[in-house]
């Protein structure tokens, strides 16, 4: 299996927003374009492992943080990916999903 681009970029747009770093920032500090960075956050461009290794280091994490397909199917990774993008919503919005997680869950037998 190929490495997920978009998951890639994912997992680096959150990480990037839970440090409060703007692309702008990044970019600056890493010699990349916004674009670069925008694109690879979208999971749009492939990256090389040079611009991979510039990104976590900066952001502090590991590569293996970034691209292991292998923790995405544990319930830590979950969680922990659910609490940091739980945390960049504004409080309006951590109550919307909530409300609507919980009708999910109330009714979730009857959706399938």
């Amino acid at each position: 299996m190929g490495l997920d681009y978009k998951v890639i970029g994912s997992r680096i747009q959150a990480r990037r927003r839970m440090k409060g770093i703007t692309q702008e920032a990044m970019a600056e500090a890493l010699d990349f374009s916004v674009g670069f960075i925008s694109q690879v956050e979208r999971g749009v461009t492939k990256l090389s492992l040079d611009s991979l290794y510039d990104i976590t280091k900066y952001l502090d994490c590991t590569v293996y943080d970034i691209v292991d397909n292998d923790c995405s199917a544990t319930k830590a990774y979950y969680q922990t990916d659910f609490n940091i993008m739980y945390e960049l919503l504004s409080p309006q919005d951590q109550r919307l999903f909530y409300y609507m997680l919980e009708v999910y869950a109330k009714n979730r037998e009857t959706i399938k």
